[in-house]
């Protein structure tokens, strides 16, 4: 269980780390929000997009 622990938090950061590195947005979904406020969250992302594909 241990190893697969650290294997999933090392997974995380490298996502993080790429998903800061090409400029995307990053919506922390571990917050405790309901279903709505998450789609809200996402809907919010999306307008702000200011290219395609992004």
């Amino acid at each position: 269980m241990d190893k697969f622990l650290v294997r999933t938090e090392r997974y995380q950061a490298l996502m993080i780390e790429a998903i800061d590195r090409l400029g995307l947005a990053r919506i922390d979904a571990g917050g405790g929000q309901c279903a709505a406020e998450l789609a809200g969250t996402v809907i919010a992302a999306v307008d702000t997009q200011t290219s395609l594909g992004r």
